[in-house]
């Protein structure tokens, strides 16, 4: 059985090196080449193979995950002054 199809060269970008495409594009790539499977299933096999892939640290995360980072932080720092 042949592979699918990766990433066009025009959908893929790069952060601090690295060669990145979207969650959404790839599940959207792979759901037309494989439409025999579910797409549940597809997107279970993508974020299973990006844990696989990204075990050590981020190269991008959500602005959400600053935001909420900096609340957590603030809080720790605030308790620790009270200490």
């Amino acid at each position: 059985m042949c592979s699918p199809p990766v990433t066009s060269t025009e959908d893929r970008f790069s952060i601090e090196g690295q060669v990145v495409t979207s969650f959404s594009g790839v599940v959207a790539r792979l759901s037309a080449a494989l439409p025999a499977l579910a797409v549940v299933d597809i997107e279970r096999v993508v974020l299973r193979e990006w844990e696989a892939f990204s075990a050590s640290r981020p190269i991008v995360v959500p602005v959400g995950v600053e935001e909420g980072a900096a609340e957590m932080l603030g809080v720790e720092a605030s308790a620790s002054l009270d200490r």
